[in-house]
């Protein structure tokens, strides 16, 4: 396999290809978004009613359903916004999901139905539904469950306890991967050992076999590693990065770009020695141009070639590049083409959050959208900000700001010259922000977090202290539900009303 190849990288085996009907008229012909939308909510409708199904879903199918209202719409060659905005790939989206091949013919029988309520052509109902049920039975990953005394198949629900079943029966739940990374993580052959004997899985599905050896490439365990290869592990499967923000759970790399992330030189001998292949999505993440440079000339596609391991989503070496940090590598890249740049969005926002000017500034000149970027600290850069600013970037009024700095979530903090910055491009101080059927103001997020500094931002640019949530709560019936370590009498005072405040 030459190092043009990419199908070392391929995890979800689908033969017909992830994007059937880009560059055809189907999107527009069918009625576009609208028609989209009306087939994934009868889709949903029929899930919601199937006893077998439904337990495999989370509890609430509202977010699903937005979801899956960008994925249709790409897929049936739509805009790119589910690329722009999703986390991860299919293969990890179903890997804890034991799905047959019955309950597959399931989820398709309501699509089938989903089709005829929405989609006015036959032939066009034939042409989705053909590659849907392709698609669908690509995702099988599990033997037929036992059946009930009518001839239901048993359910098994999404949980932290099922991870995978495998073809054999057995299965791997969350709690045995977890342990069997923190095994090779110790580097504690023998444990490793015990659990590959108790959870077969662990190395014969790819996805949890790249897991385990990608831990153990990075942690720099020879011996780990060497046991993961002879017990069938795959030297090339790849998995995600663990990194935040647009790529999360989409920068994948195989084990021999982990090893040389890491200057593991005897762990990458290893591999190579066991048919690790080198790609160009590794080169590019790496900053490689001599190699990069190589690879292109034999062939230019590569510059933009979509990496198999993320499926459904387009991450091109581009993003690699950004992600990497090497801005002459991704230089050598948009000059091999000239057609517009595949998820130019998160190539833009990724090199945004490392504040990396002459890589907003060259994908800019390479046509990436600035008005798509979204929320993000570019906000605050003293040189971005204006660039991106002039280019149309500018915070929406929907209130999806305020996740980002008004909670407590995720270790955040009390930051009020990032809610002025974002104020100052476009985000109102008056927005909601929706969950489900709750929708509230910034205001009542942060009077919960204890943010008294971003409180009185707020205040300051009209917020109302009296505004109430769509359950009738106020901001400071939000903040009786805030931890012990608020000051409460401090953020209190802030929102009363009249002189006491």
């Amino acid at each position: 396999m030459s190092a043009t190849s990419l199908a070392h990288r391929v995890l979800l085996h689908h033969p017909r290809g992830f994007r059937p009907f880009r560059g055809t008229d189907l999107f527009e012909r069918i009625g576009g978004q609208a028609t989209v939308d009306r087939f994934v909510d009868a889709l949903y409708d029929g899930i919601e009613q199937d006893e077998v199904l439904r337990p495999m879903f989370v509890d609430s199918l509202t977010a699903e359903r937005g979801n899956q209202k960008l994925f249709f719409g790409e897929w049936l060659g739509g805009e790119p916004r589910y690329s722009d905005t999703s986390w991860s790939s299919l293969a990890h989206r179903h890997e804890d999901l034991p799905i047959t091949r019955s309950t597959a013919g399931l989820w398709l029988g309501h699509l089938r139905h989903a089709l005829q309520e929405a989609v006015a052509s036959e032939g066009d109902r034939s042409a989705i539904f053909d590659q849907a049920q392709a698609l669908a039975m690509a995702l099988v990953n599990t033997a037929p469950t036992p059946r009930a005394a009518k001839g239901t198949p048993v359910s098994r629900h999404r949980s932290s306890q099922v991870a995978a079943c495998s073809t054999g029966g057995g299965a791997a739940g969350a709690w045995m991967v977890k342990r069997a990374r923190d095994l090779v993580q110790r580097g504690d052959a023998a444990g490793v050992v015990r659990a590959l004997k108790e959870a077969p899985d662990l190395v014969n599905r790819p996805i949890f076999g790249a897991a385990l050896i990608h831990v153990a490439v990075l942690a720099g365990h020879v011996d780990v590693v060497e046991l993961l290869l002879k017990r069938g592990v795959d030297a090339n499967k790849p998995h995600f990065l663990a990194v935040t923000g647009p790529f999360a759970r989409v920068l994948f790399v195989t084990p021999l770009c982990a090893a040389r992330m890491k200057h593991r030189a005897t762990v990458e001998a290893l591999l190579m020695k066991k048919g690790a292949k080198d790609d160009v999505l590794t080169a590019a993440f790496l900053g490689d141009v001599p190699a990069l440079e190589t690879m292109l000339a034999a062939d230019r596609s590569l510059a933009q070639a979509t990496d198999p391991a993320v499926d459904a989503l387009d991450i091109t070496p581009v993003h690699h590049a950004v992600a990497g940090g090497h801005v002459e590598a991704l230089r050598a890249l948009v000059g091999q083409t000239d057609e517009p740049l595949k998820g130019s969005v998160r190539a833009l926002q990724g090199a945004a959050a490392r504040d990396d000017l002459p890589m907003v500034e060259l994908l800019l000149e390479h046509g990436a959208d600035a008005t798509l970027i979204g929320v993000g600290r570019w906000v605050m850069h003293p040189k971005l900000a204006p660039i991106l600013a002039g280019r149309g970037a500018s915070i929406d009024s929907t209130g999806a700001w305020i996740g980002h700095c008004c909670t407590g979530n995720q270790g955040r903090k009390d930051d009020p010259e990032y809610v002025r910055a974002l104020l100052r491009h476009g985000a109102r101080a008056d927005a909601r922000r929706a969950l489900g059927t709750l929708s509230a103001t910034a205001l009542h997020y942060a009077a919960k977090a204890g943010f008294s500094k971003t409180i009185e931002v707020l205040l300051e640019n009209g917020a109302d202290p009296c505004a109430l949530d769509s359950r009738g709560a106020t901001p400071l019936d939000w903040l009786d539900q805030s931890a012990k370590s608020v000051d409460k009498a401090k953020v209190r005072r802030l929102l009363s009303p009249g002189p006491a405040r």
